[in-house]
């Protein structure tokens, strides 16, 4: 049941996982989780060090799936993000590369997907022989990222598990969009299984949208308008033209910005919107630093109807089929700790 507007949403912690480095096998950088119950495994594809290590819910290292390269087979070009499907793993690669191993850690496949489709981060399962990826098709009016999207303009597709085959597409991008150009239109969406449902947001867009998927199409079930004290709308366009022969306004204008970072099903009824403010040593060194951005969330009822900002220890990385958050604590070499979060609704 949607929860009425006098009662609080509340950040519970559940435990803490430290992720331990013995000298054969420390971590370099990662962005994201995916997470497995019965038996619980956590999987950090690691973005620096090419591979994927495996963690069980003490932080004991138990498998490495993949190692650095290019081509060859279970090579892996900076991992970003990966999902575990019905006895399969995906890993979302930079380059939009996906490479599929069995749940045991052997290497399958890299599948292409169809041309004209650009693939982007965020593969989410739908059912067992359908999965949901953010993604850009050629052939849309003004899929072109460096002019204004249109109307018609789609930012989701769903597919088949051996993604050789697009079944429909959906998301709509935000009215911001339309009016001016941004060049970050990146989506991100999580899937309720069972009750086929999505929820997509875009990078720079204070909005967020809900989806009932069926067989052969989607039907929007409402926008809703988030509001947070930090929010940041950027100040101006910033368009593709600029990126290219201007980058150090782009730079400007970023900080001056809000990223929307991730959406994430918190419960039956509730959403967790996540974003982040960059602080100016953002574009000080290279790679991603915790330290250099502030971490902000948003929880929304799937009605619409609630919303409340929330705290939030650090940036979210995923959630488990329980609809457990996992937030990072530390990110210090020998000391990554991991939280386990559950949202509570109180009086």
């Amino acid at each position: 049941m949607e929860k009425p507007a006098e009662v609080r949403a509340v950040l519970v912690p559940v435990d803490t996982i430290h992720l331990q480095e013995p000298d054969t096998l420390f971590l370099g950088e990662f962005r994201s989780l995916e997470i497995t119950l019965y038996p619980f495994r956590l999987y950090v594809p690691d973005f620096r060090l090419g591979r994927v290590v495996v963690y069980d819910s003490l932080g004991r290292p138990l498998q490495v799936i993949g190692r650095p390269g290019f081509d060859e087979p279970g090579a892996l070009r900076r991992p970003v993000r990966m999902l575990s499907h019905h006895s399969m793993l995906y890993v979302e690669e930079s380059g939009s590369r996906i490479t599929r191993f069995t749940s045991a850690g052997r290497f399958l496949d890299r599948p292409r997907f169809p041309e004209g489709y650009l693939l982007q981060f965020g593969l989410r399962g739908l059912d067992a022989g359908r999965l949901v990826v953010p993604s850009i098709a050629l052939a849309e009016p003004c899929s072109d990222w460096f002019k204004p999207a249109c109307p018609e303009t789609r930012s989701i597709s769903v597919v088949d598990t051996g993604l050789s085959q697009v079944l429909y597409r959906f998301g709509q991008y935000p009215r911001m969009y339309l009016e001016g150009n941004y060049i970050g239109r990146f989506a991100r969406v999580d899937v309720q299984e069972e009750s086929r449902m999505a929820a997509v947001v875009y990078a720079q867009a204070s909005e967020l949208q809900f989806y009932a998927l069926g067989d052969t199409s989607a039907r929007l079930l409402r926008r809703v308008a988030l509001q947070h004290p930090a929010w940041r709308d950027p100040p101006q366009e910033m368009s593709g033209d600029l990126l290219v022969n201007d980058r150090d306004r782009f730079n400007e204008l970023l900080l001056q910005s809000s990223s929307m970072e991730g959406v994430y099903f918190a419960g039956d009824t509730l959403v967790l919107a996540y974003f982040y403010n960059r602080k100016p040593s953002f574009f000080e060194r290279p790679g991603r630093s915790d330290a250099d951005v502030v971490p902000y969330g948003i929880i929304v009822g799937v009605s619409g109807t609630w919303q409340q900002a929330l705290e939030l220890p650090g940036p979210v990385l995923g959630r488990d089929e329980a609809f457990h958050l996992y937030i990072r604590l530390s990110d210090e070499p020998d000391r990554r700790l991991i939280g386990r979060f559950r949202v509570a609704v109180r009086r």
